[in-house]
């Protein structure tokens, strides 16, 4: 009877402590998620939207071609979920020109 009750106590411990570390781990990885690709996605798609609605369509389509590059660079690392993100992409955005010849 002990070793039964001592099995399901560890059993529980286990459970609540592996229960634990995801926890912790899929909360880090949410506020990754956000900071490395929610946030600067969303102001880098704003921006082109703005370059349409202002009629600006070659300079929308060069962004939106060095969007596609920065986004390809950072799906196809070996783990995706520790890269660099695409945090970086208004930064490539300021050196981005309508004209790829200037």
């Amino acid at each position: 009877m002990k070793t039964i009750i001592a099995v399901i106590i560890t059993a529980v411990v286990t459970w609540f402590i592996a229960d634990l570390v995801h926890g912790v781990r899929t909360g880090a990885d949410r506020k990754w998620m956000i900071s490395a690709m929610k946030a600067p996605g969303g102001m880098a798609l704003h921006e082109i939207q703005e370059d349409m609605e202002a009629k600006r369509i070659d300079l929308a389509k060069a962004k939106l071609e060095a969007f596609r590059k920065t986004w390809q660079r950072f799906s196809s690392g070996p783990d995706s979920c520790s890269g660099a993100g695409i945090g970086d992409i208004m930064v490539i955005f300021s050196t981005v020109r309508a004209d790829p010849m200037q």
